[in-house]
């Protein structure tokens, strides 16, 4: 049974805390709600014990499949040692979701294979079906490199589920490619293409710098997990984790309390908000400026240390999100600003966003109305 503790917690300070305004949508649209209720059906698996069962997928050489690079070498790895090999990542998700996720990794009882004439969904296809009840979700590592210009991975959340959350029954996967568990990296392979595949088994979007890298599929943003997940290795090349995670992406599991809301005629506001990394900060991780019913400007604090260190110093970013009629995989979500620091300003769609001061753990913003 999944602890449902985050869906509760979030359903009382929604309607309870201080900040968060008025939500009565007779009079105000309110798209963070809208939001919440989308996300609803994946708090269960965002909250609590989540296993997910790895294998590997033998791909033949001569392997029509154009995913698949024309290289004879395959991945050493068998299923135990990548099992072993992924523990960094359930640690990363302990970061991010304030321990209320705990991902768990058990290896398939044995490898799947497919024909030369066959593709990778053959591979997610024959995991997902020799699958055990236990498993919520299937990652599937082939055992052969990718093309140079093709894709790393894929993942998806499946379907939702009641009573048989099965990954056989809800078809929940993540495939990728053996480009990272090569010998040549040892026992520190990078994690990040793993970790940005696990976000779609939770149902989180792509994000983009801008609404065009979105329509292109642009993995530009160096500020998000769910975007270019090698930004940090391409600063340092030792860091083996993606980049942190946007905080709409945290409220949307069930892993942020708290949402300063504003809308447009709302008085001049100055609030703190906390580092988005930082579960213990009293301060909300989130200030939301509503434009519609079906869209909101994010407002977060991104602090240099973690998994964000690489950024070298701290700054307020702020993202579009816009809703759609479909999951949380179809939201969009490109940056609205550039870094901004003590002093910049921001204004946007009628709104004024002043950065005050940037401390270690919180930042100081003032929010207006344009004149």
């Amino acid at each position: 049974m999944k602890r449902m503790a985050g869906a509760v917690v979030l359903s009382a300070c929604f309607a309870t805390t201080v900040g968060c305004g008025p939500t009565e949508p007779s009079t105000r649209p309110d798209p963070v709600e809208r939001l919440l209720a989308a996300s609803e059906p994946m708090f269960g698996r965002a909250n609590g014990d989540d296993t997910w069962e790895v294998a590997v997928c033998r791909i033949p050489r001569g392997v029509t499949d154009p995913l698949y690079a024309e290289l004879d070498d395959r991945m050493d790895h068998d299923v135990d040692e990548i099992v072993d090999l992924l523990g960094p990542v359930s640690d990363f998700y302990t970061r991010w979701s304030g321990g209320r996720y705990s991902l768990r990794f058990v290896a398939a009882t044995r490898d799947v294979s497919i024909l030369t004439t066959e593709t990778s969904e053959q591979c997610v296809d024959r995991a997902l079906e020799q699958s055990s009840p236990r498993a919520e979700g299937v990652i599937v590592v082939a055992d052969a490199q990718h093309a140079e210009d093709a894709e790393g991975g894929r993942g998806g959340p499946g379907s939702a589920c009641a009573d048989d959350c099965s990954a056989k029954a809800t078809g929940r996967y993540v495939y990728v490619g053996a480009s990272d568990f090569m010998s040549v990296w040892g026992s520190e392979p990078p994690l990040d293409l793993i970790e940005h595949e696990l976000g779609h088994g939770l149902d989180w979007p792509h994000s983009s710098l801008s609404a065009e890298g979105l329509d292109g599929v642009v993995y530009d943003s160096p500020y998000d997990l769910m975007s270019n997940s090698a930004a940090s290795r391409e600063t340092d090349e030792t860091l083996r984790h993606g980049p942190g995670i946007l905080v709409v992406n945290l409220l949307a599991a069930g892993w942020v309390d708290r949402v300063e809301r504003w809308w447009l005629g709302d008085d001049t506001r100055v609030i703190e908000i906390g580092a988005r990394s930082d579960h213990s900060s009293p301060k909300p991780r989130l200030a939301a400026l509503t434009i519609d019913a079906s869209a909101f400007f994010s407002i977060e604090m991104v602090r240099a240390s973690g998994d964000d260190a690489f950024h070298g110093s701290g700054f307020v970013l702020i993202h579009r999100i816009e809703l759609t009629d479909g999951s949380g995989f179809d939201r969009r979500q490109f940056v609205a600003s550039e870094e901004l620091r003590a002093g910049d300003e921001w204004i946007e769609s009628g709104f004024v966003v002043r950065v005050l001061k940037i401390g270690d753990g919180s930042a100081r913003i003032e929010i207006s109305e344009a004149a």
